[in-house]
């Protein structure tokens, strides 16, 4: 994708929560390599999610709950707080409110097993909503995926299906950080890190920039959330956006219902 085709305007805010099938159904189209292996396993994630009869996937509904994590002796602490800063314009511009009504949880467990990881700790802090769920530290070394325990947070409150938008705040993950200020900007897409303009930099459903963003570690955790809730080929993740807040660097994945279109036509 050029520079001209990118978007540097901020969603339109709609009334309430977007839950509504998107007009365009999903492009069908093979768009080109640009990104070598990391576009390659996105271009496969994408895959699975939109084709229930990929045999790939191995990925499956999960039904992990929070009284699970509190059986295995995971360490939970829960308290009310607002949307994050680092994503609350883009957060209140979607129709979130601006009130400390979310959960936010700080789940937390040593490494068990391999001796190797003795004295290593799994953290999750993660904030929940209805239609969202935002991530301000995910560390694993072994035990559940983030996906599963993300899932059964948000299924506290709110039935998981109602996920419309995850926000990753201050990505750290050395994968996901450095693919996204030293390859997506940078000279050859015309762009800098920090970047030049502060709105979000929206990255469009199956361009070569949406697939490497899939096929990034925080990529996958989206994707394997999103195959853990939804029945394969129902849902999709429409677009993912990126911007710098105070040096930091912000995700955004976007989750619809997959067109009717589509689904009848695959």
């Amino acid at each position: 994708m050029t520079p001209s085709e990118q978007s540097w305007v901020p969603p339109n805010p709609p009334l309430g929560i977007p839950s509504t099938t998107p007009d365009v159904p999903p492009a069908i189209s093979t768009p080109a390599r640009r990104y070598g292996k990391i576009q390659d396993g996105g271009a496969t994630r994408q895959r699975w999610i939109e084709d229930p009869t990929d045999p790939t996937c191995q990925i499956q509904p999960n039904a992990l709950t929070v009284a699970d994590l509190t059986k295995a002796r995971w360490l939970i602490q829960t308290e009310k707080h607002n949307i994050p800063f680092q994503v609350a314009e883009n957060a209140f511009a979607l129709g979130y409110t601006n009130k400390a009504i979310y959960n936010q949880t700080l789940t937390r467990r040593l490494a068990e097993g391999d001796p190797g990881l003795a004295g290593c700790e799994n953290v999750y802090d993660i904030l929940v909503g209805r239609g969202l769920i935002i991530v301000e530290a995910m560390f694993r070394s072994d035990g559940p995926q983030f996906s599963q325990i993300a899932r059964a947070r948000l299924q506290e409150i709110a039935e998981p299906q109602t996920l419309r938008h995850l926000y990753v705040c201050d990505v750290v993950n050395f994968n996901t950080k450095n693919f996204v200020q030293d390859v997506l900007y940078s000279s050859r897409n015309g762009l800098t890190w920090p970047p030049a303009c502060d709105a979000p930099l929206i990255w469009q459903y199956n361009t070569p920039e949406y697939q490497a963003l899939l096929g990034t570690r925080v990529g996958k955790c989206a994707v394997y959330l999103v195959l853990e809730i939804f029945p394969r080929g129902t849902y999709y993740i429409s677009k993912v956006m990126t911007w710098d807040q105070s040096s930091s660097l912000e995700i955004r994945f976007d989750i619809e219902p997959i067109p009717a279109s589509l689904v009848s036509a695959a």
